[in-house]
């Protein structure tokens, strides 16, 4: 066979409702995937939090040298554009029954590159970190389960090139309206895509920040010079919508959930399986954050749908496929990212994910 499935961690209870687990990786064989599931039993009937926000960090290191790192949020996010899939939540919010959310460390461009794979032999000790608190998004849920598989290329024999490594780089608060923060970013290996995230409770990303811009050499070159919004409206012909499932329970009152897409205007759809019970979106425009209420005790099953994956903007560097397509940053003397706020800036938060190919 020339692929397997596995197993990193079998499925298991963590020690504490929040801490880190450190997981040593044993396997030999070149990694092209690494999976996480990690799931709570909630207490509640509704939710705190996003699934992902329990995931405050997920890390591959080896020693000192830190290989991937991502909040679940920008993880989810960053799997979201790379795959082109919908979600990456089970969807299920019921009392007393576990909500599961999906995590992933994509090294190639696809699953089985044979030219960008994780070669375990080639560093001293990987170790993955996951960092975690399972009262986020339900502060009474029992202590949470993760497993983690990989997968691998067994039998086929492959000599990769290097690696996609992902890493938050640069986290603060967001400028306030019409001012600007800057970022310096790395110049050590080629670019393949960059993500900014705008996160404040109840606001769209565009209402965080308002532009970006990014410049080589004081100004030298400017690579792209965008409003978040009009680059929003430009890229949905490309990226995957999400299309994110829920199977709730509503208690006959108006109760909070979280969801996945957070562009300003999400669409939300739904059937109610108690006859003559319908629900209603009191609160439904505010970026992944929606109050569902309904008259009577009723369980309801349906579909959320938008754009901006967990508050993130997605910025991609030429032909996301071809390795001699992006952007080699070897001749560069300084790169800049100016982030301009915007009406709810003071408030916010912006965090910086840039994607790189690392070479062996």
């Amino acid at each position: 066979m020339n692929y397997r499935l596995a197993t990193i961690l079998p499925r298991v209870t963590l020690p504490a409702a929040a801490g880190t687990y450190t997981v040593p990786i044993r396997l030999e064989e070149p990694i092209s995937r690494i999976n996480f599931v990690f799931d709570v039993k909630k207490s509640l009937w509704w939710m705190t939090n996003q699934p992902a926000a329990d995931i405050i960090r997920i890390e591959l290191v080896d020693g000192s040298d830190v290989l991937h790192s991502t909040s679940g949020l920008e993880n989810q996010a960053l799997c979201i554009f790379d795959r082109k899939i919908p979600s990456m939540n089970e969807g299920v919010y019921l009392f007393a029954v576990p909500q599961y959310s999906m995590y992933g460390i994509d090294f190639g461009r696809w699953l089985y590159d044979t030219q960008l794979a994780f070669d375990p032999k080639l560093f001293k000790m990987p170790q993955l970190k996951i960092t975690y608190n399972s009262l986020l998004s339900d502060t009474g849920a029992t202590v949470p389960n993760l497993e983690i598989t990989a997968n691998v290329f067994d039998e086929k024999v492959i000599s990769p090139v290097g690696f996609l490594m992902s890493k938050e780089h640069h986290a603060e608060a967001a400028p306030a309206n019409l001012a600007y923060k800057y970022v310096e970013c790395p110049l050590d290996y080629p670019y393949r895509r960059m993500m900014v995230r705008a996160f404040f409770k109840n606001f769209a990303p565009h209402d965080n920040i308002r532009h970006v811009k990014l410049d080589e050499d004081n100004e030298r070159r400017i690579l792209w010079d965008n409003e978040v919004y009009d680059h929003n409206l430009l890229s949905m012909p490309r990226w995957k919508e999400c299309d994110e499932p829920f199977h709730v329970y509503n208690g006959g009152s108006e109760q909070d959930f979280y969801f996945t897409p957070s562009q300003h205007f999400n669409s939300i759809a739904g059937i109610q399986t108690t006859g003559g019970h319908p629900f209603y979106c009191t609160l439904a425009r505010t970026a992944g954050f929606v109050i569902l209420g309904s008259a009577e005790l009723t369980t309801i099953l349906g579909h959320v749908m938008g754009f901006l994956p967990n508050h993130c903007f997605d910025f991609e560097f030429g032909d996301v496929n071809d390795l001699n397509d992006w952007y080699d940053v070897k001749n560069v003397g300084d790169l800049r990212l100016r982030v301009q706020g915007s009406t709810n800036g003071i408030n916010a938060a912006f965090q910086v994910v840039i994607q790189q190919l690392r070479y062996y």
